[in-house]
């Protein structure tokens, strides 16, 4: 593999990213130039008579499609546009609810509200949240699917990676338990999404749900979930949307065609959905998969080395994150003294980064330098007392 020229391509698509330093891609990505530019012309198109053409929704719904397959190893038919992570998950509840009478829904202690509070209605239909304590402040992967392997397991639901520790799970060992178990496997992938390649058809994910506003680089309101097509038949969506539909568009047949859902995953999407921001999510996301994930995670690693040296040789810092890089993806959470202050002195030098679960919190993706990463650490290295 040739080497890549970061430089030449931050300069192509964060040319004006501004002034600072941006590692907090766990809370928002940046939008890359023609990301931000392709949904500012649909915008200015729409205030023109003829600026938009009723076809084009079509197409830009289709090119989301295929560009979000490719990066979950599935075709376009097999996805379902959705505005958030959240509407993936309360649909995952939904599809439980609706095959099970009762039983359990095994998750990790420390996943985010999105993956926690659409389960809880579930309690009043005769579900029960089986929370599993974390382990060193890391899933208990053993735990997790000992659990499921435990009689009333109906669901396990996870997220790709953490939110605060940035732990990738082995989604291939998990889906295997819960294949062997009987057991739904959700997964909340939007830590993961654009950094980490998915392949939920090969693990045995039943669905895979992720905003596209952090790693994906996309807007807000943008985002999708994959829906296993052994499903379709056999699940209801959770409400009846009028593109979901065949004969949808046929307006003078409304009253007399009869009732069939689509046949892909498209009976499981809302409407009507954001087109500016469905194009700007296929934008953003066609440039990662051009980049190539592989790619961009041996690229952020790479970025994650000054930090974790760092970290390793100071006395009073402790790396959350794994080690391992089949476990980590994007995120590197650092246990440090006062992170509040640490992280009040990073912004007084221009970094952008966040605390959770009072961890240090420092996310980058592809565009930022090697360079920046170390200013990061000389700050850091400034900020945080030794004794």
């Amino acid at each position: 593999m040739s080497e890549v020229d970061w430089q030449r391509l931050r300069q192509a698509h964060y040319a004006d990213a501004g002034e600072g330093i941006f590692v907090n891609h766990a809370s928002w990505g940046l939008s890359p130039g023609a990301s931000a530019a392709a949904m500012a012309d649909f915008a200015l198109r729409r205030a023109r008579i003829d600026g938009i053409g009723f076809e084009e929704f079509g197409q830009v719904f289709e090119r989301t499609r295929t560009a979000l397959g490719r990066l979950v190893a599935a075709p376009a038919r097999e996805i379902a546009l959705a505005p958030n992570t959240t509407f993936g998950i309360n649909l995952a509840a939904h599809l439980v609810r609706s095959t099970r009478s009762g039983g359990r829904i095994v998750l990790s202690e420390g996943e985010f509200p999105t993956n926690v509070l659409p389960w809880m209605p579930l309690r009043d239909a005769g579900f029960e949240l089986d929370t599993v304590p974390l382990r060193d402040g890391l899933p208990d992967e053993e735990a997790l699917i000992a659990r499921v392997h435990e009689a009333g397991a109906v669901a396990l639901t996870v997220s790709a990676v953490q939110f605060s520790s940035g732990y990738a799970a082995d989604l291939e060992r998990l889906g295997a338990a819960c294949r062997e178990a009987g057991v739904w496997f959700v997964v909340d992938a939007i830590q993961a999404a654009g950094v980490l390649p998915l392949e939920p058809a090969r693990w045995g994910v039943h669905l895979l749900a992720s905003g596209g506003q952090k790693w994906l680089c996309g807007p807000w309101g943008s985002g999708f979930c994959w829906v296993a097509p052994e499903l379709y038949e056999h699940l209801t969506p959770a409400h009846v949307s009028w593109l979901g539909v065949e004969g949808a568009t046929d307006f003078g047949a409304l009253d007399g065609g009869g009732f069939r859902w689509l046949p892909d995953a498209r009976r499981y999407e809302p409407a009507t959905l954001a087109v500016q921001d469905c194009l700007g999510l296929a934008v953003a996301a066609e440039l990662l998969l051009d980049l190539g994930l592989p790619v961009v995670l041996e690229r952020i690693h790479r970025l994650h080395a000054p930090l974790l040296e760092w970290a390793a040789e100071h006395p009073a810092v402790r790396c959350i994150t794994p080690d391992d890089p089949r476990r980590r993806a994007g995120i590197v959470a650092l246990q440090v003294p006062d992170p509040d202050a640490v992280l009040a002195a990073l912004m007084e030098h221009g970094i952008h980064a966040a605390v959770r679960e009072g961890w240090l919190r420092i996310a980058p993706h592809w565009w930022v330098t090697l360079d920046e990463m170390k200013r990061v650490v000389d700050v850091l290295e400034r900020a945080v007392p030794k004794g």
